[in-house]
């Protein structure tokens, strides 16, 4: 009973983070957007908004891992993109298109996925329509879409490692989720109608 209730306490602190890390990042696109009026900081700033929506919307969980390295994965995956720095870009480059374009596809992810949205590998339902008819992990392609922009927009060593980084956690967490939801008929029938998690045709 005290090991559950540990772990108990130990999730909703978890949680707790996510929310306040939505909420920040949420505010701090406002204010981007104010500063700049750009549709890259628009962009960001409905992402954003979406990702504190959902997670505060979504609906229980029939299975959730206890894994504290997925939690803690889950935790780093989502807050090491914010150590990338700018380097002065002129947004005008390639990586500009491919950021906006990363938005869009997480937008568009994002709202196919609703109340099934989760951070740690869970099972809220299987996800089929939109870009999920593609690949089984859109959100995490939108995601690395994104930070491949950013990098090349102001390409420096650390925005490059961070990006590597992000690609080997993405990686890892498609992984797990998949290896959770295993167990699920609905989700077996799923993954054989889309073979590929992130790029079509290829991976």
């Amino acid at each position: 009973m005290r090991i559950l209730t540990l772990r108990g306490l130990g999730k909703a602190a978890v949680n707790l983070l996510f929310v306040l890390l939505f909420a920040l990042l949420a505010l701090s696109s406002y204010r981007q957007l104010i500063a700049s009026g750009s549709l890259r900081s628009l962009g960001i700033l409905a992402v954003n908004m979406l990702f504190l929506t959902l997670f505060l919307s979504r609906r229980p969980a029939t299975q959730e891992t206890d894994a504290p390295g997925l939690w803690a994965l889950g935790v780093l995956g989502s807050l090491l993109p914010l150590l990338m720095r700018p380097t002065g870009g002129s947004g005008s480059t390639p990586g500009a298109a491919l950021q906006l374009a990363g938005l869009a596809m997480l937008v568009t992810s994002l709202m196919s996925l609703r109340t099934r949205f989760a951070v740690v590998p869970a099972n809220r339902g299987v996800c089929g329509t939109g870009l999920y008819r593609l690949v089984r992990h859109p959100i995490y392609l939108s995601e690395l879409t994104v930070l491949l922009g950013v990098t090349l927009d102001n390409p420096t060593p650390g925005n490059l490692t961070i990006l590597v980084i992000e690609c080997a956690l993405q990686w890892v967490r498609a992984r797990a989720e998949e290896q959770l939801l295993g167990t699920d008929p609905q989700y077996a029938a799923y993954r054989r109608r889309v073979r590929y998690r992130l790029i079509p045709g290829l991976l």
